[in-house]
């Protein structure tokens, strides 16, 4: 009997008509946006006591008011790589419910990436568009001021300890820096929130990562600091961040962008961000950084 119900429910999934990203047109008829937005990664997404919550969920929620909808939120957990995240989130959907967005959030927004062809020369993005970059991420080291005695070169980190996530940007630099003298001292987390907790135990004396996130999990004070002294060698330092739309829907991506756009130029975007604690940091387009 269980094995005849699996199979129906099975049958019944394969049959399932799947929800698909759509155009501007049927998302003003249809009253609702659906908006992919990363699980648990504050301040960016993430739930507060079963709501949403976060930069990008406020940022949201401002473009859906602006196109006069209301958001849905699609959930999603970060892949290996980019390309797999919008695969699974604009143009192709989940593996499992075929779900799709409207738009996604928090898109790296790079023009070289965007039209960046594989190895055999295709197109390696050509089924979504990426657009509107509405803020500007960077690497950071957030120290211990105590531990590090005022020391803000790296080479202090071949007497103490500094933490970052696994396989992050951060941490293939800080192991490959100095001919590899800071190795024995990397301490590799699971998460940035693993590694901040770690500082905040004593435990290392810096944590390598996303400036917004070391903002959010241990805000700068007289015995901590946040900035990117030491890292300018990195060959990613600092970069936009936009959001998506399936190929097809350009028309959806510019109303979008004729939400967001002002809400930079007026400071409505820079206040959210001050309502997470975090500085803002303009995209580069309105910034003239290169």
């Amino acid at each position: 009997m269980l094995t005849r119900h699996l199979l129906t429910m099975l049958i019944l999934l394969a049959f399932a008509c799947p929800v698909h990203a759509r155009s501007y047109d049927d998302i003003i008829e249809s009253g609702t946006i659906t908006i992919a937005v990363y699980s648990d990664f504050p301040p960016y997404s993430y739930l507060d006591e079963g709501e949403p919550a976060g930069i990008d969920i406020d940022v949201a929620k401002a473009v859906a008011q602006g196109l006069g909808v209301e958001p849905r939120w699609m959930w999603i957990n970060a892949d290996e790589n980019l390309e797999d995240d919008l695969r699974q989130a604009i143009w192709k959907g989940h593996i499992i419910t075929k779900q799709k967005a409207d738009l996604m959030m928090r898109v790296p927004y790079d023009r070289k990436f965007s039209y960046g062809v594989d190895g055999y020369g295709l197109p390696r993005n050509e089924m979504v568009v990426m657009f509107g970059p509405y803020h500007r991420e960077k690497w950071a080291l957030l120290r211990n001021v105590e531990k590090t005695g005022g020391i803000e070169t790296l080479a202090i980190f071949q007497y103490e300890k500094v933490a970052v996530e696994i396989d992050s940007l951060p941490g293939t630099f800080l192991g490959a820096t100095l001919g590899g003298r800071l190795q024995p001292n990397l301490i590799h987390t699971n998460s940035i929130f693993d590694a901040v907790d770690k500082f905040k135990k004593g435990e290392v004396a810096a944590v390598a990562g996303m400036h917004s996130q070391l903002q959010w999990a241990n805000p700068a004070s007289d015995t901590a600091t946040i900035n990117a002294t030491g890292l300018a060698a990195m060959s990613i330092k600092s970069w936009d961040i936009g959001m998506a739309v399936k190929q097809d829907y350009r028309q959806l991506a510019y109303a979008i962008e004729g939400v967001t756009e002002p809400m930079i130029q007026d400071g409505r975007m820079q206040a959210i961000f001050q309502k997470y604690q975090i500085v803002y940091l303009k995209p580069s387009i309105y910034q003239n950084v290169p």
